[in-house]
């Protein structure tokens, strides 16, 4: 198993929310490889432990350390390398790089202040980086479905707090709809 995800090495600096490859070969080697080709972690999957957040993290402790790893980067992550998307396009038949859509949304969603059509450029950003979000969530529950038949430790989660935010974003978007038809 494959996958380019990131990892937040700050809680605080979105900057660095970088992209990794995280696989495990069939002998459970699992491994974190970062954009410079430097290994972050590689070592049989029994000794490292899991768990899945509500908002789709997958939070590996491995060595004294723990590492926070997400579906999606952050508005400000650096792009993958091309030598990670190149990897992920041989390794993986249907590889979607997801790097635009997430910039289109980040800056459409940051001209929600604007007024007028900014706020409707802000919801559409706001609907597409939900989509992206979405997209990198259902990539950490592949990761969960599949950790536990390892015998690694692994404690799962219903990741329902996504759920709620698209909620949100459905009554932004209705908001926004009625703000601007009143504004035009």
């Amino acid at each position: 198993m494959k996958s380019l995800l990131y990892w937040r090495k700050s809680k605080i600096n979105g900057a660095k929310t970088v992209p990794v490859i995280v696989s495990m070969d069939p002998s459970g080697m699992f491994r974190m490889v970062d954009a410079a080709g430097v290994s972050v972690l590689s070592l049989p999957v029994q000794q490292a432990s899991f768990r899945f957040t509500s908002m789709g993290t997958m939070v590996v402790t491995a060595q004294g350390r723990t590492y926070d790893v997400l579906g999606v980067g952050a508005s400000m992550s650096p792009d993958p390398s091309p030598e990670q998307k190149a990897e992920m396009k041989a390794a993986v038949a249907d590889y979607k790089d997801r790097t635009a859509l997430n910039r289109a949304g980040s800056a459409g969603a940051a001209m929600s202040g604007a007024g007028g059509l900014g706020g409707v450029a802000g919801v559409a950003g706001s609907a597409l980086m939900m989509f992206s979000y979405y997209e990198g969530l259902e990539t950490i529950k592949a990761w969960q479905a599949v950790l536990p038949q390892t015998g690694a430790p692994v404690q799962t989660s219903a990741m329902k707090a996504g759920l709620y935010m698209m909620l949100g974003l459905v009554v932004a978007i209705i908001i926004g709809i009625i703000v601007a038809i009143n504004v035009l």
